[in-house]
């Protein structure tokens, strides 16, 4: 009889290889937890990168002048 141990590998297109770090205060986290529960999401940040993925696709890239 054969034991697995551990967790199965996670899927390619699943795969998240980078990080991003948003520093916040207590209360925004939990503004933002309370949002993201409310939406339905699994986590805060599957939420927060949906919400960032979708507001990337719909604005178009412009050029700044700094």
């Amino acid at each position: 009889m054969e034991i697995k141990m551990g967790r199965p590998p996670v899927p390619t297109h699943l795969k998240r290889d980078k990080r991003l770090v948003v520093m916040l205060t207590d209360s925004e986290n939990e503004l933002l937890a309370k949002a993201a529960k409310d939406a339905g999401a699994a986590s805060l940040s599957d939420w927060v990168r949906d919400l960032l993925l979708e507001a990337a696709v719909q604005t178009p890239t412009q050029s700044r002048t700094n």
